[in-house]
């Protein structure tokens, strides 16, 4: 599996032997950042690699600074994220919980809007197996007496423009945006209840 941050292999055969670039370097950089802050690296071994990505000459000195961190079929693999942008649907996707609780998650599709309403109830989203609609999605969120948790895959962007009263949103210590994840738009409103926005490592640890 490549990954667009990655120089894709070494040795002079395949270009490895090529002058690395200011741009291959910081593209180095953001992978390490990522993974220190998803609790793959320790901040001293970022911070190693970083000096070492800095100072590197070629793709060969690159590479092997973040190999084992994507590596496809390690435990430290990234999801593979699917999109589908050619039957968008223009609705709205409609998640209701009162008094009651509803989720989705494994292979399920999510529009480019979805409204959330939960009262008096909890919503789960999980969305690291989902197939995109687009990759900026909307969650127009209301929640009173409730609340909703989203599961996001690593590298997903957040903005949280919701609102709250005696309530809260929290988009927890999520990794920098790669670009390659979704980008995902929170609006609405929380009263006495919240939202809650983690990777899949931290929804097991709370487990």
């Amino acid at each position: 599996m490549s990954n667009p941050l990655e120089p894709t292999d070494v040795g002079p055969a395949v270009g490895g032997d090529r002058a690395a670039t200011d741009p291959d370097r910081d593209r180095v950089v953001t992978l390490l950042t990522a993974a220190q802050a998803e609790g793959r690296l320790s901040v001293a071994e970022r911070d190693e690699r970083i000096a070492a990505a800095r100072a590197a000459d070629t793709f060969d000195d690159l590479v092997p600074l973040t190999r084992d961190l994507i590596s496809p079929t390690g435990p430290a693999a990234r999801p593979v994220l699917s999109y589908d942008e050619s039957h968008p649907v223009e609705e709205a996707d409609q998640i209701i919980a009162i008094f009651a609780g509803a989720n989705r998650k494994h292979t399920w599709r999510v529009r480019k809007h979805t409204s959330v309403l939960a009262v008096f109830g909890g919503v789960e989203l999980d969305l690291t197996e989902a197939t995109f609609e687009a990759h900026e999605l909307t969650f127009n969120v209301f929640c009173m007496f409730g609340g909703l948790e989203i599961t996001v895959p690593p590298g997903t962007e957040v903005i949280n423009q919701i609102g709250a009263i005696f309530g809260g949103s929290d988009v927890g210590k999520l990794a920098p945006p790669d670009g390659v994840a979704p980008r995902i738009v929170l609006k609405g409103f929380c009263a006495f209840g919240g939202v809650d926005v983690r990777h899949p490592k931290d929804r097991r640890h709370r487990h």
